[in-house]
């Protein structure tokens, strides 16, 4: 049990006290208590991640999810949770100490857009998970629908979020659709708990409500925050987007000649506007920089490390700084912990104004800041394309309120206009019936699984599609399309390389069509036709994960879907999307792969690729690491095309040589990478580091390992992982025996390399194989038929007797849930569970029954969870014996 209280353990981690409501919002965490957080911006509220974690040492929830439905996750929080794992681990205070070990291992997910395989975390279901995540993702995670998860995961993502789960929902009025799914779910045995965050608890709510009370008015903190004169010009921004960002930028500088306005806000409401006017800013010789939705997280990351001291509350305020501007959509909205002296900003509905507002003079230190709000006309029968009616009637409103054309947006001033003139109705979604039919159906995942479109669920009806997720490589050759998929597979793409776009701005710029609103911000999911260019056909690379990856054309681009296009398309700059920049992308996987290896995602490889197209990297050391690699592709050449020319002792000189000089090269990535592999690339090679590979729906170490120690292995992580969980005895059972079928004479080929290798034995569960090119080779020598699934093929070699063990066994891969593709060999073993007649659609049926569809799913992530640490464990094993 915790006995350090919640105001000492945030006073030894922040340095100061917290306010009163934080204090009485942890007690109600710790009892487990449905509540909603009223209290207004600016008021802390990120303190709910300390208050949760606080919470997690006394029983607390074991997932902590901080959702913001906005494009870019709230980087604050994000850096807050890691401040606090940091201080926990290193603090030398007793209690601090004796807390941090009943919380135990901590991990923070920053969870924005999804690459498959880009999810090491998942495997670590012990420790106390604190995840940054917006709506599409957390959502469709619980709807068995991951968006850029590999379907084989999507359970696994289900289970791992739907149980013992803490949904915190900041500003919940911007996501009432996702509330009310929160709910349903709840409702069919989702193990989550749900915390909104908002001015007003949402419609309906019947627990607790943490707002301000007594105590935290009477706070010098609160009251000047609460106090504070945020009065706002009104005033008509023309017709056009050219009148609007003039009025924008001489407003600035307005701004901007007072001696104590330093930092300057300007929020617009679409991504086009925003670069436009940041451009024309800085095109006048000011400083300023572009924060939007639409960045790639490496990037937006890089600029922010120099923005956020420039702009933070923590921020020193003196007059002779230099004036410095941030142009920013609605991303800068919500949890932002910027503090501005002036802002401008484009008129929007009233709860939108209220939280751009929320980051001017955001602690109440000057007590007083100058704002101006600028409204684009529009034609009398047209909606704001990014608002829709609601922004004609805020601005109505707006000018009937006003004294002398301006309105105050201080909070107690705004609260008092607010009661005695009530806010018009903004419109909000709802979100269709989610019956138990659908999650049936919802939960039935998998490579087979029917294709179902959860948006309405996450957003409400007639709302945007999900975003495509666009990924830039240099090693990507125009002329050879072909080659994509294997120079992908060896660098597969990662999640902070990516920047996230509707399909519909996509198709049109690829296909090279006309421009519009339409290329920056979120809709429909279809194109008119005239929007399409004249081609239709360039390629792009859809991937869906190692054995999913194939090259269409980009007509044929879905929402929701990870595409990788090559970086001459250009598309994209320092300050993401830019549709009108043909110059070559920056290639930013080796900065993903630096990052994830000191983050400790040792469950992958390290790749370096010496590659046509990727030389740049190498600097001063490029002509002799390209001398050194087209002398190995020429022996290697030689040997092939001669095979009774013995030239290995050659080639393993040649090779010896390269990578002698890569070591020598001095990039950053040599170390991160231990025991380097040479595999080949179709426009060279690439050098990767020793570390599990998860191709073939198998993790492979490039470690032999024997497959009686391996179901040992995982026999006993199952039971770790599981601990107390009622069902601890049958993953521990399942794990003994769930790779049984690979004992099967074909799969031994194929582990082994070769049929007189597998014939002298042992019995093999990992293969010591590390370049896919030999698992290729060995894959067409075995004669393993296509389809073959070793989980099935166990049910075929051992007696389970426990229906529920046989279940976990066979869909330790995400296959069979419950339907399964067939074998070519009809008599393999295993094969039969892919018929109609085995009935296995009905096992599945009546396990979901038994445990319900995320129960279900938890069970699964429990055992996949445990084989892959195991063989985690093993490599790690063999690395060090």
């Amino acid at each position: 049990m915790n006995t350090l209280c919640f105001k000492p353990y945030f006073q030894r981690l922040h340095g100061y006290a917290p306010f009163p409501w934080q204090v009485r919002a942890a007690n109600h965490l710790v009892q487990r208590t449905p509540m909603a957080v009223t209290v207004p911006t600016g008021m802390g509220k990120s303190a709910m991640v300390d208050a949760a974690i606080w919470a997690a040492a006394s029983g607390g929830w074991r997932r902590i999810v901080f959702v913001v439905d906005r494009r870019i996750v709230v980087d604050a929080v994000h850096q807050r949770a890691e401040r606090i794992k940091a201080k926990l681990l290193a603090s030398t205070d007793p209690e601090l100490q004796a807390l941090s070990e009943r919380v135990g291992d901590m991990q923070v997910v920053r969870l924005r857009g999804g690459v498959f395989g880009d999810d090491d975390w998942v495997l670590y279901p012990e420790r106390l998970t604190v995840v940054l995540s917006t709506v599409d993702q957390i959502g469709s995670r619980l709807l068995f629908r991951g968006y850029g998860v590999s379907p084989k995961r999507w359970s696994m993502h289900a289970g791992f979020f739907g149980h013992d789960t803490l949904v915190v929902v900041d500003e919940a009025h911007l996501s009432t659709a996702f509330l009310q799914t929160l709910q349903t779910l709840q409702e069919q045995g989702a193990g989550i708990s749900v915390v909104p965050m908002s001015a007003t608890p949402p419609p309906g709510w019947a627990g607790q409500v943490i707002g301000l009370e007594a105590a935290d008015l009477a706070t010098e903190g609160v009251a000047q925050r609460l106090r504070t004169s945020k009065r706002a010009i009104l005033m008509e921004g023309g017709t056009t987007e050219d009148e609007l960002i003039r009025l924008a930028s001489e407003q600035t500088q307005r701004l901007l000649a007072h001696p104590e306005h330093r930092r300057v806000l300007v929020v617009v409401n679409r991504v086009a506007t925003a670069r436009r006017c940041f451009e024309r800013l800085r095109a006048q010789g000011l400083a300023c920089t572009l924060i939007t939705g639409r960045v790639r997280a490496v990037e937006r990351d890089e600029e922010l490390t120099h923005v956020v001291p420039l702009v933070s509350t923590e921020r020193t305020r003196e007059t002779s700084s230099a004036p410095y501007v941030v142009v920013a959509t609605q991303t800068v909205e919500v949890g932002a912990d910027f503090d501005f002296d002036a802002l401008v900003s484009e008129s929007a509905p009233l709860s939108a104004l209220r939280q751009r507002f929320g980051r001017l003079d955001r602690l109440g230190l000057r007590g007083h800041a100058e704002a101006v709000i600028l409204h684009r006309a529009l034609k009398e029968d047209k909606d704001d394309p990014v608002y829709g009616p609601a922004l004609a009637r805020t601005w109505a409103w707006l000018q009937a309120n006003a004294d002398m054309g301006t309105v105050d947006f201080g909070i107690e001033a705004l609260e008092a206009l607010l009661s005695a003139h009530p806010a018009p109705l903004e419109p909000a979604p709802f979100a269709p019936s989610l019956l138990p039919t659908h999650v049936r159906l919802l939960a039935q995942t998998g490579v087979c699984a029917p294709t179902l479109d959860i948006s309405a669920w996450l957003h409400g009806v007639q709302t945007r599609a999900p975003d495509v997720l666009m990924v830039w490589r240099d090693d990507l050759s125009e002329a050879d399309t072909d080659a994509w998929p294997r120079a992908l597979s060896l660098l597969p793409p990662m999640l902070r390389e990516g920047l996230a776009m509707p399909a519909t701005a996509v198709r049109r710029w690829l296909t090279r069509g006309r421009p519009g609103d339409g290329w920056h911000d979120a809709g429909s999911d279809t194109d008119d036709i005239s929007a399409l260019g004249p081609e239709p056909d360039r390629p792009v690379l859809l991937w869906r994960g190692i054995d999913d990856c194939h090259v269409i054309p980009a007509q044929a681009l879905k929402p929701g879907d990870t595409i990788v296009l090559p970086t001459r398309y250009g598309g994209c700059d320092t300050w993401g999307w830019a549709p009108h920049v043909s110059t070559a992308v920056r290639d930013l996987a080796d900065i993903c792969q630096a990052e994830r290896h000191r983050a400790g995602a040792t469950m992958q490889r390290v790749v370096l690729r010496l590659a046509e197209g990727h030389w740049d990297s190498f600097g001063a050391a490029t002509e002799t690491l390209r001398t050194k690699v087209q002398a190995l592709m020429q022996w290697q050449e030689a040997q092939a095309t001669n095979a009774e020319e013995d030239l290995e002792d050659t080639i393993e000189a040649a090779r010896e040589d390269l990578l002698d000089a890569l070591r020598a090269s001095g990039h950053p990535l040599i170390e991160c990478m231990h025991e380097m592999q040479i595999e080949p690339h179709p426009a060279g090679v690439v050098v990767s580091g020793r570390g599990a590979h998860e191709g073939q729906d198998t993790v492979e170490t490039g470690c032999v390992v024997a497959l009686d120690v391996h179901l040992a292995d995982v026999g006993r992580w199952g039971a770790h992982l599981a601990g107390n969980d009622p069902l601890a005895q049958t993953i521990e059972a399942a794990g003994k025996v769930h790779d049984i079928g690979k004992a099967e004479p074909r799969m031994q080929n194929l582990l082994h390399g070769h049929p007189l290798a597998a014939a002298r034995g042992p019995l093999l569960a990992k293969s010591g194989m590390r370049r896919n090119d030999q698992r290729l080779a060995a894959l067409a020598a075995s004669g393993l038929p296509r389809g073959f699934r070793h989980e099935f093929a166990s049910l075929d070699l051992c007696v389970i007797d426990d229906e529920l063990t046989r279940y976990l066994v066979a869909t330790h891969h995400g296959h069979g849930r419950p339907w399964l593709n067939p074998c070519e060999d009809p008599q393999a073993k295993g094969a039969k569970f892919a018929r109609l007649d085995a009935h296995w659609p009905a096992v599945w049926a009546r396990s979901v029954t038994s445990l319900g569809p995320w129960g279900l799913a938890w069970a699964e992530c429990l055992l996949r969870a445990a084989d892959a640490r195991a063989s985690k464990e093993e490599e790690e094993g063999d690395r060090h014996g």
